[in-house]
């Protein structure tokens, strides 16, 4: 796989059915940050706090917000993935 940014569709359904691509695992302080002209994860930080994430965070391939980055995913899991895992997901909420 190349880009997972550009290269990756939506997802097999959209907008029933989409891929998430995850930067930043559940339970974890470290926030990654997919960089999309190299394909490469970065360290962007740690969460110095009690905060943590409480899903795999990351974003939908092929999408741009305002804010010059890819729509925000938050994937509720039992168990973490991994940064660059692909993950089917089902949307089920819009938050602003």
């Amino acid at each position: 796989m190349g880009n997972l940014w550009k290269d990756l569709d939506i997802g097999k359904n959209p907008p029933e059915e989409i891929y998430a691509v995850v930067e930043c695992v559940k339970g974890e302080r470290n926030k990654y940050e997919y960089e999309k002209d190299s394909s490469a994860i970065f360290l962007d930080r740690v969460l110095h706090s009690n905060v943590h994430y409480p899903g795999d965070y990351g974003f939908i391939p092929r999408t741009w917000y305002e804010d010059e980055d890819p729509l925000d995913v938050l994937v509720l899991v039992e168990d973490h993935t991994f940064p660059g895992c692909v993950v089917s997901a089902r949307p089920v909420a819009l938050m602003k």
